[in-house]
């Protein structure tokens, strides 16, 4: 068993195969999809860069034998979750431990030097809640929850009050509208009439192979007289093989909220995927948003729990991050 720190250029069919693999396996999304493996590399990883963070895709790794994909630890900011093949469920102690050493960069330190670690994990693995437990984890009480839909069983109204309209992406091509408005929904501190976000995350996505079939809805004010008339936007990575998507980012700017127009987007998100041949699309919650996607036809298909611990780092040398262990050391039994 080899543990191989990935590599983008070398590595993303084969993780990509691995999580669809996953997909068929189950029949639902235990583990990520290749659409969330995309998302981190071309989006988060732009915006991590741009915000002065360690770039999470480049702590990505995979536990490899006869050059097939057996498990992963995937993290996204300060969250590593972790996707094991079914058959080799004995692996996951080591990687709780080898992430411990391998992934603290991505963790604040707090004034003591000590980290708050986090696994997430869902709620359907209990063998890795065990493991947890057993080396000293607790549960935090909030979820976050993955929901689903068949987009050509979805059933919900996209109506729009006089002068707003739902357009797909190619129909509003400015780019720097539609990237600033997302940007305004997650600050709205930041809210001027000459705000401009950084496009680098945006055209990060551009790179992406999914970025074809993949597209954007916006709800646009026609009549608001703004630079930037953008109420709603989101992107919708689609991946053609296993026929899902999934919506990630998702934002409506503070001053149109609760008019509808978020529900009237992803309704119309949900009708180009049906269009697409999609199957089923996906969209993760936290707090009140589960109600947000009841409202357009969602319902939760599991639930992602958080497990954290405090940890005394580490010295990290130049051995900490080497892509092959033994046998012994990667943990098979």
């Amino acid at each position: 068993m080899q543990i191989v720190k990935f590599d983008s250029g070398k590595d993303l069919d084969r993780l990509e195969a691995y999580l669809r693999d996953r997909f068929f396996e189950t029949g639902t999304s235990v583990s990520w999809l290749p659409e969330r493996l995309h998302d981190l590399i071309y989006r988060v990883g732009m915006q991590e860069a741009d915000e002065g963070r360690t770039r999470s895709a480049d702590f990505i790794y995979l536990w490899v034998e006869h050059n097939e994909i057996e498990a992963c630890v995937l993290p996204d900011g300060e969250n590593v979750y972790a996707s094991v093949r079914r058959g080799w469920e004995q692996l996951f102690p080591a990687m709780v431990e080898f992430s411990e050493r391998n992934c603290l960069p991505l963790f604040r330190e707090a004034e003591d030097g000590s980290v708050k670690f986090w696994f997430a994990i869902d709620s359907g693995q209990t063998y890795m809640q065990d493991a947890l437990l057993a080396r000293g984890y607790e549960r935090y009480p909030e979820r976050e929850y993955l929901n689903c839909v068949d987009p050509a069983e979805a059933d919900v109204p996209a109506t729009l009050p006089n002068g707003f309209r739902l357009l797909y992406g190619e129909e509003y091509p400015n780019e720097e509208n539609k990237w600033s408005a997302l940007r305004l929904s997650f600050h709205p501190d930041w809210e001027a009439p000459d705000y401009t976000a950084s496009m680098r995350p945006y055209l990060g996505r551009k790179r992406s192979s999914m970025y074809r079939d993949s597209f954007e809805c916006v709800v646009a004010d026609t009549e608001s007289g703004e630079k930037n008339n953008v109420c709603a936007y989101c992107f919708v990575w689609v991946d053609a093989r296993s026929r899902t998507a999934m919506i990630e980012p998702v934002g409506t700017r503070e001053k149109y909220l609760h008019r509808g127009f978020g529900t009237a987007m992803m309704r119309g998100a949900l009708s180009r995927c049906a269009s697409l041949g999609v199957r089923k699309c996906y969209a993760d919650s936290f707090g009140w948003r589960k109600d947000f996607y009841a409202a357009a036809g969602f319902r939760a298909e599991t639930s992602i729990g958080f497990w954290y611990k405090t940890l005394r780092p580490r010295p990290v040398g130049p051995g900490a991050e080497a892509p092959e262990r033994t046998d012994d050391e990667a943990g098979e039994s």
